[in-house]
C-alpha cells in the first residue's frame, strides 16, 4: 500500500469512526502511522550524505574502533540486542555510496562482525556483533562517525572496507526487511491521545550528542519464550545473516504490540501492522472486514496472525520476504494452478528413504472449493494422511484433497527429489534440514566382574583302629613316602606305618635320615592335614582305637574382570559378549537317510548347533536434549553343564533387563545376578551316627557353599564431532 493511500484511509477512519477510548488508541496508531510515514519521507539525493566506507581498527588501550566514513552531518541513533549481542546505528540522512563489502570474519577487540544496509530511504543501519557484553561510546565528528567498544584485545590487524565496486546511482528498490528485533521504536513527535500507546520490546533508539557519552550495552527485555508461528510470519533480514551459529534454546521474539481497535477496516490494520514491523504486506482484492480487537503486549507477527485467523484470512510468504494476505480459498487456488518443479534435497546424516514419509506429509495439496481444515492444509501445506505419490508430479486422492507434489529417494547417492509449487519448496527443505542431522555417537565402557566365592566347612570325629606297631587301618595322618607319593608299608602287612614314634621321630629329636631328607626335598608336594586335628587313643587289647577330631574351614576366591569397550551411534544397539560357543548335538527324526546308502530304511540324522553360553551385555543408548543418556540395558549369564539325562546339557542363565538414566561420564551399576549353592554331606558309623545328642561323636557333616557374583559397570560417554573413544585409564 502506498504511503498516500495509507494516510487516506487513516484520515478516512479517524474521521469517521465514534470517539472512544479504544477508539482513540486505533486512531493514534493509524495516525502515528502518519506521522512518521510524512515524517520519514525520502529527502532528494543531493541532500543526503554517502557512506562511503567502514574501517575497524584498534583503539589505543581501549578496544576496537569502528569509523564509518560519510560526506555530511548526519544524525546518528544507536540501540543494543541480544542473541548475540548486537550495537545497531542508525545513520539518517545517508545512503550507501558503494555495495558494502562482506566483513572477513575475525574477532577483533571483540567484534566478531559488521554489517552494512540500506535500511530504509535516507537510512543507513550498521550492525556490530559482539562476543559478548561490551561497553562502548559513540562519537560524531566531521565527515565520521566512530564507536568505540571498550575490553576487547587491541593486538590485532585493521579492516576496512575497501576495493568495492560502485553501484549505479538510482533510487534504491525496496529490500525486505531485517529482523524485527533490529528494529528501533516508532517515535510520533506529537503526544499520544490515547491511554493505550503502541510498546516495543526494545530499548528506544537515543539521539547521541556531538559530546561523547560512554555507556554500556544494555541488553533489552526481550521475552525468551517460544511462540509458535506459522511459515509467512517469520521475520527476514536483507543483511547477511550471522556466520556463527546460535544456540538452539533461544527463539528470536518480534517487537511486542499494544493496541485497540473498534470496527476498523481491516486494510487499515494491516497497512498498520506492515509499517509497524516495516515489512512489505499485499492484501487480497477479495478481503474485507473489520476488525474489533484489544491487543496488550503481544508479538507483532503473532497478533497479526490470530487477527487474519478471526476474520478467517490466511497469510504466505515469497523468497523475497513479501507477505500476501488473502482468503484460504484464493490461496488454495494460486496454488492450484502453481507449476510443479523439483528440486534434489541432499541427506547427510539420515537415511533418504526413511525421511520418505515424513517429506510426503508435508507436500502441499489441492483441496479445490472444500472449506474447513482440508483447505487449511492446502493453503499452508499443513500436515495430512496422504498416500504416497509414486512419481514426479503425481496426483494422490487424500479425502477431499489431492496431493500436487511428489518425492522419491535415491538409495545410491542418498537424495531426496521432490516435486512440489515453488512457494512450498522453502518450507520443505528447511524441515527437512531440522531432520537431518548429525546423530550422536556414544562410547560404552563395560567392566564386568565375575566373583566365585566357595567355602568349605568340615567338623566331626573319625575312628581308626590300629596296632601296637602304631600302623593303623585309617589314619588322616598316614605316613608318606615324599618320592613316590605313596603310604610307606615298612612290614608289608598292607597296613600303612602311623606318623609319630619311631622314625623318623625319636624322642625329642628328629632324625634327618632316610625318607627325612626326601621330604625336605619335596616339602612343596607335602600333603596338607586338617587345620585342627585333635588325637585321642584308647587301647583295646592288642588293638588301640584312636579317634580324630577334624575342624577344617576353607574359603577360595576368585575373581574375573573384562573391561570391553564399544562405539555405538544414537538409538542402535551395541552388544558384548563373553564366553564360548559350546556345540549340541541336536537329532532331527524328520530328516533321515537311508542306511547303507540304499533304501532298506530311515533312520535320524544328527547335526551339530553351537549355543553360547557366558556373559553377554546388550545396550542400547538414547541422548536426550539436556545430555543425559538413557540405557536400554540387557544382561545375562549363562553357563552349561551335563545332564544326567539323555537330554545332555543344561544351561543356566540368569538374566537382568532394565532401563536406567545416567549423565555423560557417569557409571550405572547392574548387580543381583547372584547364584548361591550349598550342599551338605553327612558321613559316620552306622546307627551310631543317628542317636540324639551323642551321634554328633560318631559322624562327620561336611558343608559346602558356592556363591557365584556378576557385576557390571557401564559408563556411557557422548562423543562430540571428532572425538575418539576414551581410553582405558589405569
Amino acid at each position: 500500500m502506498k504511503v498516500g493511500t495509507l494516510i487516506t484511509a487513516a484520515a478516512a477512519l479517524h474521521a469517521t469512526a465514534p470517539v472512544t477510548p479504544a477508539h482513540a488508541a486505533s486512531a493514534w496508531l493509524a495516525a502515528g502511522v502518519r506521522r512518521s510515514a510524512v515524517a520519514e519521507a525520502p529527502a532528494p539525493d543531493a541532500a543526503r550524505g554517502a557512506v562511503t566506507a567502514v574501517r575497524v581498527a584498534p583503539a589505543g588501550t581501549a578496544g576496537a574502533e569502528i569509523a564509518v566514513r560519510v560526506d555530511r552531518q548526519v544524525e546518528v541513533q544507536d540501540f543494543t540486542l541480544d542473541s548475540p549481542f548486537r550495537i545497531v546505528l542508525d545513520i539518517s540522512g545517508a545512503q550507501l555510496a558503494h555495495a558494502a563489502r562482506a566483513y572477513d570474519g575475525v574477532v577483533r577487540g571483540g567484534v566478531t562482525n559488521v554489517r552494512l544496509s540500506q535500511f530504509r530511504a535516507g537510512i543507513v543501519r550498521v550492525v556490530v556483533e559482539l562476543d559478548g557484553s561490551h561497553r562502548y561510546e559513540v562519537r560524531k565528528t566531521d565527515g565520521e562517525v566512530r564507536l568505540v567498544v571498550k575490553g576487547g584485545a587491541t593486538d590485532f590487524a585493521p579492516w576496512q572496507s575497501a576495493g568495492i565496486a560502485s553501484v549505479v546511482a538510482a533510487q534504491p528498490a525496496p529490500q525486505a526487511a531485517p529482523p524485527a528485533a533490529e528494529q528501533p521504536a516508532e517515535q510520533p513527535p506529537v503526544a499520544r491521545p490515547a491511554p493505550a500507546p503502541t510498546r516495543l520490546a526494545v530499548r528506544q533508539p537515543e539521539k547521541i550528542a556531538d559530546k561523547p557519552v560512554e555507556k554500556p550495552a544494555e541488553r533489552p527485555a526481550i521475552a525468551k519464550a517460544a511462540v509458535d508461528k506459522p511459515a509467512f510470519e517469520k521475520a527476514r533480514d536483507s543483511e547477511p545473516e550471522p556466520t556463527r551459529a546460535e544456540p538452539a534454546s533461544r527463539v528470536a521474539v518480534a517487537p511486542r504490540i499494544t493496541v485497540t481497535y473498534q470496527d476498523a477496516d481491516i486494510h487499515d490494520v494491516v497497512a498498520a501492522f506492515a509499517a509497524f514491523s516495516g515489512r512489505t504486506i499485499i492484501v487480497g482484492r477479495d478481503v474485507t472486514g473489520q476488525v474489533t480487537a484489544e491487543i496488550k503486549e503481544q508479538p507483532w507477527d503473532v497478533a497479526l496472525g490470530a487477527l487474519l485467523r478471526s476474520q478467517g484470512l490466511a497469510a504466505t510468504e515469497d523468497k523475497s520476504g513479501i507477505i500476501t494476505v488473502d482468503s484460504y480459498k484464493n490461496i488454495a487456488s494460486t496454488r492450484a494452478v502453481e507449476p510443479l518443479v523439483t528440486q534434489i534435497v541432499e541427506v547427510n546424516y539420515a537415511k533418504a528413504s526413511s525421511l520418505l514419509p515424513i517429506v510426503q506429509t508435508l507436500l502441499s495439496r489441492d483441496c479445490g472449493t472444500t472449506v474447513g481444515n482440508d483447505v487449511v492444509g492446502a493453503a499452508s501445506g499443513a500436515t495430512a494422511n496422504s498416500a504416497a505419490a509414486t512419481q514426479a508430479g503425481a496426483s494422490t486422492a487424500t479425502r477431499t484433497c489431492l496431493v500436487r507434489g511428489a518425492v522419491t529417494a535415491d538409495t545410491s547417492t542418498n537424495k531426496l527429489l521432490v516435486t512440489d509449487v515453488p512457494s512450498h519448496l522453502p518450507e520443505i527443505t528447511a524441515r527437512l534440514q531440522e531432520l537431518d542431522v548429525r546423530t550422536p555417537q556414544v562410547a560404552i565402557k563395560a567392566k564386568i566382574v565375575f566373583v566365585n566365592r566357595t567355602g568349605l566347612e568340615d567338623i566331626g570325629v573319625s575312628y581308626d583302629l590300629g596296632t601296637g606297631t602304631q600302623q593303623f587301618f585309617n589314619s588322616l595322618v598316614k605316613r608318606i613316602d615324599p618320592s613316590t607319593r605313596k603310604p610307606v608299608d615298612t612290614n608289608g602287612d598292607g597296613v600303612p606305618d602311623a606318623m609319630g614314634g619311631g622314625s623318623p621321630f625319636d624322642g625329642d629329636r628328629i632324625s634327618v635320615g632316610g625318607n627325612a631328607l626326601s621330604a625336605l626335598a619335596n616339602a612343596n608336594n607335602a600333603m596338607t592335614p586338617s587345620a585342627l586335628n585333635l588325637i585321642y587313643s584308647a587301647t583295646i587289647g592288642r588293638f588301640q582305637l584312636t579317634s580324630f577330631l577334624n575342624v577344617l574351614q576353607q574359603t577360595s576366591l576368585a575373581d574375573v574382570q573384562s573391561e570391553p569397550s564399544i562405539v555405538t551411534l544414537n538409538n542402535r544397539t551395541a552388544e558384548i559378549f563373553v564366553g564360548q560357543q559350546i556345540p549340541i548335538r541336536v537329532i532331527d527324526a524328520s530328516a533321515g537317510g537311508n542306511s547303507g546308502g540304499g533304501g532298506g530304511g530311515n533312520f535320524p540324522r544328527a547335526t551339530v548347533r553351537l549355543e553360547e553360553a557366558g556373559i553377554k551385555l546388550s545396550v542400547t543408548p538414547q541422548v536426550t536434549n539436556n545430555r543425559k543418556v538413557v540405557l536400554t540395558v540387557s544382561a545375562e549369564n549363562s553357563n552349561a553343564q551335563a545332564a544326567s539325562s539323555d537330554v545332555g546339557v543344561i544351561f543356566n542363565r540368569q538374566r537382568a533387563d532394565n532401563q536406567l538414566l545416567v549423565g555423560d561420564g557417569e557409571t550405572a551399576v547392574i548387580g543381583g545376578l547372584t547364584v548361591t549353592e550349598t550342599s551338605k554331606a553327612k558321613t559316620g558309623i552306622p546307627f551310631l551316627v543317628d542317636l540324639p545328642l551323642i551321634g554328633r561323636l560318631f559322624g562327620q557333616t561336611t558343608t559346602s557353599q558356592v556363591k557365584r557374583d556378576l557385576l557390571i559397570l557401564i559408563t556411557p560417554h557422548i562423543l562430540e564431532d571428532g572425538e575418539t573413544a576414551p581410553t582405558n585409564r589405569r
